[in-house]
Protein backbone atom coordinates (compact mmCIF):
# COMPACT_ATOMS: atom_id res chain seq x y z
CA UNK A 1 0.00 0.00 0.00
CA UNK A 2 5.17 2.83 -3.21
CA UNK A 3 7.03 4.56 -0.07
CA UNK A 4 7.78 6.57 2.09
CA UNK A 5 9.98 7.61 2.55
CA UNK A 6 12.41 9.85 3.50
CA UNK A 7 11.27 11.24 6.76
CA UNK A 8 10.39 14.83 6.01
CA UNK A 9 9.94 15.61 9.73
CA UNK A 10 6.91 17.73 10.61
CA UNK A 11 7.69 17.96 14.32
CA UNK A 12 6.94 21.68 14.61
CA UNK A 13 3.51 21.21 13.02
CA UNK A 14 2.79 18.13 15.11
CA UNK A 15 3.59 19.98 18.32
CA UNK A 16 1.32 22.81 17.24
CA UNK A 17 -1.60 20.50 16.52
CA UNK A 18 -0.99 18.56 19.73
CA UNK A 19 -1.46 21.79 21.64
CA UNK A 20 -5.00 22.11 20.30
CA UNK A 21 -7.36 20.63 22.87
CA UNK A 22 -10.41 18.83 21.58
CA UNK A 23 -12.53 18.91 18.47
CA UNK A 24 -13.67 22.50 18.98
CA UNK A 25 -10.10 23.79 19.05
CA UNK A 26 -9.18 21.77 15.97
CA UNK A 27 -12.26 23.06 14.16
CA UNK A 28 -11.28 26.62 15.05
CA UNK A 29 -7.80 25.94 13.72
CA UNK A 30 -9.17 24.64 10.44
CA UNK A 31 -11.53 27.56 10.00
CA UNK A 32 -8.80 30.05 10.84
CA UNK A 33 -6.41 28.57 8.28
CA UNK A 34 -8.73 27.33 5.54
CA UNK A 35 -9.80 30.00 3.11
CA UNK A 36 -11.93 27.47 1.27
CA UNK A 37 -13.73 25.97 4.28
CA UNK A 38 -15.03 29.35 5.38
CA UNK A 39 -17.20 29.55 2.26
CA UNK A 40 -17.94 25.86 1.62
CA UNK A 41 -21.41 24.40 2.18
CA UNK A 42 -23.90 21.96 0.70
CA UNK A 43 -23.83 18.23 0.00
CA UNK A 44 -20.81 16.16 -0.95
CA UNK A 45 -21.04 12.56 -2.13
CA UNK A 46 -18.18 10.30 -1.04
CA UNK A 47 -17.60 6.87 -2.56
CA UNK A 48 -15.14 4.04 -2.12
CA UNK A 49 -15.11 0.27 -2.04
CA UNK A 50 -16.79 -1.42 0.89
CA UNK A 51 -14.24 -2.94 3.26
CA UNK A 52 -14.64 -4.76 6.55
CA UNK A 53 -17.44 -3.74 8.90
CA UNK A 54 -14.80 -2.46 11.33
CA UNK A 55 -13.20 -0.26 8.67
CA UNK A 56 -16.53 1.13 7.49
CA UNK A 57 -17.56 1.94 11.06
CA UNK A 58 -14.26 3.73 11.61
CA UNK A 59 -14.74 5.87 8.50
CA UNK A 60 -18.24 6.78 9.67
CA UNK A 61 -16.73 7.94 12.98
CA UNK A 62 -14.33 10.18 11.07
CA UNK A 63 -17.21 11.54 9.00
CA UNK A 64 -19.23 12.21 12.17
CA UNK A 65 -16.32 14.23 13.52
CA UNK A 66 -16.16 16.14 10.23
CA UNK A 67 -19.89 16.90 10.47
CA UNK A 68 -19.44 18.38 13.94
CA UNK A 69 -16.70 20.66 12.72
CA UNK A 70 -18.31 21.59 9.39
CA UNK A 71 -22.06 21.64 10.01
CA UNK A 72 -22.72 23.49 6.74
CA UNK A 73 -21.44 20.51 4.72
CA UNK A 74 -23.42 17.28 4.47
CA UNK A 75 -21.48 14.15 3.47
CA UNK A 76 -23.46 11.44 1.70
CA UNK A 77 -21.25 8.35 2.01
CA UNK A 78 -22.01 5.75 -0.68
CA UNK A 79 -19.77 2.66 -0.35
CA UNK A 80 -19.70 0.32 -3.34
CA UNK A 81 -20.17 -3.31 -2.26
CA UNK A 82 -18.59 -4.93 -5.34
CA UNK A 83 -16.94 -4.17 -8.70
CA UNK A 84 -15.83 -0.74 -7.53
CA UNK A 85 -13.75 0.15 -10.59
CA UNK A 86 -16.51 -0.85 -12.98
CA UNK A 87 -19.07 1.26 -11.12
CA UNK A 88 -16.70 4.21 -10.83
CA UNK A 89 -15.86 4.31 -14.51
CA UNK A 90 -19.51 3.84 -15.49
CA UNK A 91 -20.45 6.78 -13.28
CA UNK A 92 -17.61 8.89 -14.68
CA UNK A 93 -18.68 8.16 -18.24
CA UNK A 94 -22.24 9.19 -17.32
CA UNK A 95 -21.01 12.35 -15.60
CA UNK A 96 -22.53 11.16 -12.34
CA UNK A 97 -19.50 10.17 -10.27
CA UNK A 98 -19.32 11.02 -6.58
CA UNK A 99 -17.69 14.34 -5.70
CA UNK A 100 -14.91 12.53 -3.80
CA UNK A 101 -13.82 8.95 -4.43
CA UNK A 102 -10.97 6.50 -3.86
CA UNK A 103 -8.28 6.09 -6.52
CA UNK A 104 -5.70 3.30 -6.18
CA UNK A 105 -2.12 4.20 -7.04
CA UNK A 106 -1.95 1.25 -9.43
CA UNK A 107 -4.57 2.84 -11.67
CA UNK A 108 -4.17 6.55 -10.85
CA UNK A 109 -2.39 7.27 -14.11
CA UNK A 110 -5.47 5.97 -15.96
CA UNK A 111 -7.67 8.59 -14.36
CA UNK A 112 -5.14 11.44 -14.27
CA UNK A 113 -4.20 11.11 -17.95
CA UNK A 114 -7.87 11.15 -19.01
CA UNK A 115 -8.72 14.41 -17.30
CA UNK A 116 -11.47 13.03 -15.07
CA UNK A 117 -9.90 14.24 -11.79
CA UNK A 118 -9.74 17.80 -10.50
CA UNK A 119 -6.25 19.26 -10.06
CA UNK A 120 -5.83 20.19 -6.40
CA UNK A 121 -2.82 22.49 -6.56
CA UNK A 122 -4.73 25.78 -6.27
CA UNK A 123 -6.71 24.47 -3.32
CA UNK A 124 -3.51 23.22 -1.68
CA UNK A 125 -1.85 26.60 -2.12
CA UNK A 126 -4.87 28.49 -0.79
CA UNK A 127 -5.06 26.34 2.35
CA UNK A 128 -1.37 25.79 3.02
CA UNK A 129 -1.37 22.08 2.23
CA UNK A 130 2.07 21.07 0.95
CA UNK A 131 3.24 18.00 -0.90
CA UNK A 132 5.86 17.63 1.84
CA UNK A 133 3.06 16.95 4.34
CA UNK A 134 3.01 13.46 2.81
CA UNK A 135 5.62 10.84 2.07
CA UNK A 136 7.15 11.81 -1.25
CA UNK A 137 6.59 8.56 -3.17
CA UNK A 138 2.95 8.49 -2.07
CA UNK A 139 2.04 12.00 -3.15
CA UNK A 140 4.04 11.51 -6.34
CA UNK A 141 1.78 8.57 -7.23
CA UNK A 142 -1.05 11.07 -7.63
CA UNK A 143 0.93 13.65 -9.56
CA UNK A 144 0.74 13.83 -13.34
CA UNK A 145 2.64 16.25 -15.56
CA UNK A 146 3.27 18.67 -12.72
CA UNK A 147 -0.19 18.70 -11.15
CA UNK A 148 -1.62 16.92 -8.10
CA UNK A 149 -4.86 14.95 -8.50
CA UNK A 150 -5.31 13.33 -5.11
CA UNK A 151 -3.98 13.18 -1.55
CA UNK A 152 -2.98 9.77 -0.17
CA UNK A 153 -5.29 8.63 2.60
CA UNK A 154 -3.02 5.83 3.87
CA UNK A 155 -0.55 3.23 2.63
CA UNK A 156 0.85 -0.21 3.26
CA UNK A 157 3.99 -1.91 1.98
CA UNK A 158 4.49 -5.63 1.70
CA UNK A 159 6.53 -7.11 4.51
CA UNK A 160 7.57 -10.62 5.46
CA UNK A 161 5.51 -12.34 8.14
CA UNK A 162 7.00 -15.59 9.39
CA UNK A 163 6.17 -18.38 11.82
CA UNK A 164 8.89 -18.18 14.45
CA UNK A 165 8.37 -21.73 15.70
CA UNK A 166 8.43 -23.21 12.18
CA UNK A 167 11.69 -21.48 11.29
CA UNK A 168 13.28 -22.59 14.56
CA UNK A 169 12.15 -26.18 14.01
CA UNK A 170 13.71 -26.09 10.54
CA UNK A 171 17.02 -24.92 12.01
CA UNK A 172 16.71 -21.37 10.66
CA UNK A 173 17.99 -18.92 13.26
CA UNK A 174 16.87 -15.67 11.60
CA UNK A 175 14.48 -14.63 8.82
CA UNK A 176 16.07 -14.40 5.36
CA UNK A 177 17.49 -11.05 4.28
CA UNK A 178 18.56 -11.86 0.69
CA UNK A 179 17.24 -13.89 -2.24
CA UNK A 180 19.85 -16.57 -1.56
CA UNK A 181 18.79 -16.77 2.09
CA UNK A 182 15.12 -16.91 1.11
CA UNK A 183 15.86 -19.86 -1.13
CA UNK A 184 17.89 -21.67 1.54
CA UNK A 185 15.22 -20.97 4.17
CA UNK A 186 12.52 -22.30 1.85
CA UNK A 187 14.63 -25.41 1.28
CA UNK A 188 15.06 -25.91 5.04
CA UNK A 189 11.29 -25.62 5.56
CA UNK A 190 10.64 -28.11 2.76
CA UNK A 191 13.18 -30.55 4.19
CA UNK A 192 11.70 -30.24 7.67
CA UNK A 193 8.03 -30.55 6.77
CA UNK A 194 7.87 -32.22 3.36
CA UNK A 195 5.75 -29.36 2.00
CA UNK A 196 6.60 -25.81 0.84
CA UNK A 197 6.63 -23.28 3.65
CA UNK A 198 6.67 -20.14 1.51
CA UNK A 199 3.22 -19.31 0.11
CA UNK A 200 2.86 -16.60 -2.51
CA UNK A 201 0.34 -16.34 -5.34
CA UNK A 202 1.02 -15.96 -9.05
CA UNK A 203 -0.24 -12.38 -9.14
CA UNK A 204 1.55 -9.41 -10.63
CA UNK A 205 1.10 -7.35 -7.46
CA UNK A 206 3.27 -9.92 -5.65
CA UNK A 207 5.71 -10.55 -8.48
CA UNK A 208 6.37 -6.82 -8.68
CA UNK A 209 8.38 -6.81 -5.42
CA UNK A 210 10.90 -9.17 -7.02
CA UNK A 211 10.94 -6.87 -10.04
CA UNK A 212 11.79 -3.90 -7.80
CA UNK A 213 14.45 -5.94 -5.97
CA UNK A 214 16.06 -6.75 -9.32
CA UNK A 215 16.06 -3.06 -10.26
CA UNK A 216 13.13 -3.13 -12.69
CA UNK A 217 9.63 -1.72 -13.12
CA UNK A 218 6.80 -1.75 -15.67
CA UNK A 219 7.81 1.58 -17.25
CA UNK A 220 10.49 4.18 -16.76
CA UNK A 221 9.78 7.07 -14.37
CA UNK A 222 8.63 9.37 -17.16
CA UNK A 223 6.16 6.74 -18.44
CA UNK A 224 7.64 7.13 -21.92
CA UNK A 225 9.05 3.61 -22.24
CA UNK A 226 8.04 0.08 -21.27
CA UNK A 227 10.91 -1.66 -19.48
CA UNK A 228 9.67 -5.24 -19.06
CA UNK A 229 12.02 -6.53 -21.73
CA UNK A 230 15.09 -5.83 -19.63
CA UNK A 231 17.48 -8.06 -17.68
CA UNK A 232 15.88 -7.12 -14.35
CA UNK A 233 12.57 -8.61 -15.46
CA UNK A 234 14.29 -11.81 -16.57
CA UNK A 235 16.09 -12.15 -13.23
CA UNK A 236 12.89 -11.52 -11.29
CA UNK A 237 10.89 -14.06 -13.29
CA UNK A 238 13.60 -16.69 -13.02
CA UNK A 239 13.79 -16.33 -9.24
CA UNK A 240 10.04 -15.96 -8.61
CA UNK A 241 9.06 -18.93 -10.74
CA UNK A 242 12.20 -20.89 -9.86
CA UNK A 243 11.04 -21.15 -6.24
CA UNK A 244 7.73 -22.60 -7.39
CA UNK A 245 9.22 -24.85 -10.07
CA UNK A 246 11.61 -26.36 -7.52
CA UNK A 247 8.84 -26.99 -4.98
CA UNK A 248 10.12 -24.36 -2.57
CA UNK A 249 7.00 -22.18 -2.75
CA UNK A 250 3.29 -22.83 -3.24
CA UNK A 251 0.21 -20.78 -4.01
CA UNK A 252 -2.64 -20.41 -1.56
CA UNK A 253 -4.83 -22.57 -3.83
CA UNK A 254 -2.16 -25.29 -3.78
CA UNK A 255 -2.39 -25.56 0.01
CA UNK A 256 -6.18 -25.20 0.20
CA UNK A 257 -6.38 -21.61 1.46
CA UNK A 258 -8.25 -18.54 0.25
CA UNK A 259 -5.16 -16.28 0.25
CA UNK A 260 -1.65 -16.41 1.73
CA UNK A 261 -2.73 -14.77 5.00
CA UNK A 262 -5.37 -17.44 5.39
CA UNK A 263 -2.73 -20.12 4.74
CA UNK A 264 -0.54 -18.58 7.44
CA UNK A 265 -3.38 -18.43 9.95
CA UNK A 266 -4.18 -22.11 9.34
CA UNK A 267 -0.56 -23.19 9.73
CA UNK A 268 -0.28 -24.06 6.04
CA UNK A 269 2.43 -21.45 5.42
CA UNK A 270 5.49 -20.43 7.39
CA UNK A 271 6.43 -17.35 5.34
CA UNK A 272 4.17 -14.93 3.47
CA UNK A 273 4.63 -11.50 1.92
CA UNK A 274 1.64 -9.39 2.98
CA UNK A 275 0.62 -5.93 4.18
CA UNK A 276 -0.92 -4.43 7.31
CA UNK A 277 -4.29 -5.88 6.41
CA UNK A 278 -2.99 -9.25 7.57
CA UNK A 279 -2.84 -8.47 11.28
CA UNK A 280 -6.51 -7.83 12.08
CA UNK A 281 -7.20 -11.07 10.17
CA UNK A 282 -4.69 -12.95 12.34
CA UNK A 283 -6.13 -11.42 15.51
CA UNK A 284 -9.53 -12.83 14.60
CA UNK A 285 -8.54 -16.15 13.02
CA UNK A 286 -5.33 -17.13 14.83
CA UNK A 287 -5.15 -15.02 18.00
CA UNK A 288 -2.64 -17.28 19.72
CA UNK A 289 -0.26 -17.70 16.78
CA UNK A 290 3.28 -16.45 17.37
CA UNK A 291 4.89 -14.69 14.44
CA UNK A 292 7.66 -12.31 13.50
CA UNK A 293 7.79 -9.43 11.02
CA UNK A 294 10.76 -8.49 8.85
CA UNK A 295 11.56 -6.48 5.77
CA UNK A 296 11.48 -8.36 2.48
CA UNK A 297 14.72 -10.03 1.38
CA UNK A 298 16.97 -7.92 -0.82
CA UNK A 299 17.57 -8.86 -4.44
CA UNK A 300 20.39 -8.17 -6.91
CA UNK A 301 19.62 -4.44 -6.90
CA UNK A 302 19.11 -4.23 -3.13
CA UNK A 303 16.04 -3.84 -0.97
CA UNK A 304 12.66 -3.25 -2.55
CA UNK A 305 9.00 -3.48 -1.71
CA UNK A 306 5.66 -2.35 -3.06
CA UNK A 307 3.83 0.55 -1.48
CA UNK A 308 0.10 0.32 -1.99
CA UNK A 309 -1.69 3.62 -1.50
CA UNK A 310 -5.07 5.13 -2.29
CA UNK A 311 -6.04 8.76 -2.69
CA UNK A 312 -9.06 10.83 -2.00
CA UNK A 313 -9.59 12.51 -5.35
CA UNK A 314 -12.25 14.94 -6.59
CA UNK A 315 -14.31 14.35 -9.73
CA UNK A 316 -13.57 17.00 -12.33
CA UNK A 317 -17.33 17.28 -12.88
CA UNK A 318 -18.15 17.96 -9.21
CA UNK A 319 -20.78 20.63 -8.72
CA UNK A 320 -19.45 21.44 -5.25
CA UNK A 321 -15.65 21.35 -5.43
CA UNK A 322 -15.07 23.70 -2.47
CA UNK A 323 -16.97 21.43 -0.09
CA UNK A 324 -15.33 18.38 -1.69
CA UNK A 325 -11.88 19.88 -1.08
CA UNK A 326 -12.79 20.70 2.53
CA UNK A 327 -13.67 17.04 3.05
CA UNK A 328 -10.47 15.79 1.37
CA UNK A 329 -8.39 18.20 3.43
CA UNK A 330 -9.91 16.95 6.66
CA UNK A 331 -9.72 13.25 5.82
CA UNK A 332 -6.03 13.56 4.92
CA UNK A 333 -5.19 15.98 7.74
CA UNK A 334 -3.64 15.01 11.08
CA UNK A 335 -6.94 14.58 12.93
CA UNK A 336 -8.90 12.60 10.36
CA UNK A 337 -5.98 10.41 9.36
CA UNK A 338 -4.98 9.64 12.96
CA UNK A 339 -8.44 8.23 13.62
CA UNK A 340 -8.63 6.43 10.27
CA UNK A 341 -5.33 4.57 10.79
CA UNK A 342 -5.90 3.79 14.48
CA UNK A 343 -6.98 0.18 13.79
CA UNK A 344 -3.68 -0.59 12.08
CA UNK A 345 -5.28 -1.73 8.82
CA UNK A 346 -3.06 0.77 7.01
CA UNK A 347 -0.32 3.21 7.93
CA UNK A 348 -0.61 7.00 7.91
CA UNK A 349 0.66 8.68 4.76
CA UNK A 350 1.79 11.70 6.79
CA UNK A 351 5.26 11.52 8.38
CA UNK A 352 4.03 13.64 11.30
CA UNK A 353 1.84 10.74 12.44
CA UNK A 354 4.46 8.00 12.11
CA UNK A 355 5.77 8.10 15.69
CA UNK A 356 2.31 7.96 17.22
CA UNK A 357 1.30 5.08 14.96
CA UNK A 358 4.49 3.16 15.72
CA UNK A 359 3.95 3.59 19.45
CA UNK A 360 0.62 1.80 19.00
CA UNK A 361 2.04 -0.92 16.72
CA UNK A 362 5.74 -1.25 17.64
CA UNK A 363 6.13 -4.73 16.14
CA UNK A 364 5.47 -3.29 12.69
CA UNK A 365 8.62 -1.18 12.62
CA UNK A 366 9.95 -3.16 9.61
CA UNK A 367 7.00 -1.84 7.62
CA UNK A 368 7.86 1.76 8.42
CA UNK A 369 11.56 1.10 7.83
CA UNK A 370 10.78 -0.09 4.32
CA UNK A 371 9.46 3.37 3.56
CA UNK A 372 13.02 4.44 2.91
CA UNK A 373 13.09 2.50 -0.35
CA UNK A 374 9.53 1.35 -1.16
CA UNK A 375 8.06 2.06 -4.58
CA UNK A 376 4.47 3.12 -5.12
CA UNK A 377 2.83 0.58 -7.37
CA UNK A 378 1.89 2.08 -10.74
CA UNK A 379 1.18 0.31 -14.00
CA UNK A 380 0.75 3.33 -16.30
CA UNK A 381 -2.33 4.53 -18.19
CA UNK A 382 -4.19 1.39 -19.19
CA UNK A 383 -3.01 -0.33 -16.03
CA UNK A 384 -6.33 -1.96 -15.22
CA UNK A 385 -6.26 -4.11 -18.34
CA UNK A 386 -2.52 -4.71 -18.05
CA UNK A 387 -2.90 -5.95 -14.46
CA UNK A 388 -5.50 -8.50 -15.56
CA UNK A 389 -3.44 -9.63 -18.57
CA UNK A 390 -0.26 -9.86 -16.49
CA UNK A 391 -2.00 -12.01 -13.89
CA UNK A 392 -3.16 -14.40 -16.61
CA UNK A 393 0.38 -14.65 -17.99
CA UNK A 394 1.86 -15.44 -14.57
CA UNK A 395 -0.81 -18.04 -13.94
CA UNK A 396 0.07 -19.69 -17.28
CA UNK A 397 3.69 -19.69 -16.17
CA UNK A 398 2.88 -21.37 -12.85
CA UNK A 399 0.69 -23.88 -14.69
CA UNK A 400 3.74 -24.91 -16.72
CA UNK A 401 2.17 -23.79 -20.01
CA UNK A 402 5.00 -21.34 -20.80
CA UNK A 403 8.56 -20.81 -19.58
CA UNK A 404 10.02 -17.63 -18.10
CA UNK A 405 11.40 -16.44 -21.43
CA UNK A 406 7.95 -16.65 -23.00
CA UNK A 407 6.36 -15.10 -19.93
CA UNK A 408 8.68 -12.11 -20.25
CA UNK A 409 7.87 -11.74 -23.94
CA UNK A 410 4.15 -11.88 -23.21
CA UNK A 411 4.37 -9.40 -20.33
CA UNK A 412 6.23 -6.90 -22.49
CA UNK A 413 3.74 -7.39 -25.31
CA UNK A 414 0.77 -6.97 -22.97
CA UNK A 415 2.24 -3.71 -21.72
CA UNK A 416 2.75 -2.52 -25.31
CA UNK A 417 -0.86 -3.39 -26.13
CA UNK A 418 -2.52 -2.12 -22.96
CA UNK A 419 -0.58 0.92 -21.78
CA UNK A 420 -0.67 4.43 -23.22
CA UNK A 421 2.72 6.08 -22.80
CA UNK A 422 3.25 9.80 -22.37
CA UNK A 423 3.15 11.41 -25.80
CA UNK A 424 0.70 8.88 -27.21
CA UNK A 425 -2.97 9.62 -27.77
CA UNK A 426 -5.03 8.86 -24.67
CA UNK A 427 -8.26 6.92 -25.26
CA UNK A 428 -11.54 8.18 -23.90
CA UNK A 429 -12.52 6.89 -20.49
CA UNK A 430 -14.83 3.90 -20.70
CA UNK A 431 -16.15 1.28 -18.28
CA UNK A 432 -14.00 -1.78 -17.74
CA UNK A 433 -15.31 -5.30 -17.77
Amino acid sequence: MTIPCRRHSRRTFLKGTAALAGAAAWAAYLHDTSAVARQASGEVRLSGWAASPEEEELLRQVLDAFAEQFPDITVNYQPVPANYLVKLQTDIAAGNAADVFYVQSEFAQDFMSRGVLLALDEYMQADGVAASDFYEPLIRAFTWQGQTYGLPKDWSPLGMVYDTAALEAAGVSAPPTTWDELRSTAQALLDANGTPGFVIDANFDRFIVFLYQAGGNVTNDAVTEITLGDEATRQALDFFYGLYQDGLSATSADVGAQWPGDAFAQGLASIVFEGNWMFPFLSTNAPDKAYGIAELPAGPAGKGTAAFTTSYSIFNGSQNPDAAWTLVRYLTGPDGMATWTSLGLAMPSRPDLAETWLAEFPDRKPYLDSGEYATAVQFGPGGQKFRDDANAILQSLFAGQIDTAEAQTQLAQAAENDLTLVGEATPEASPVS
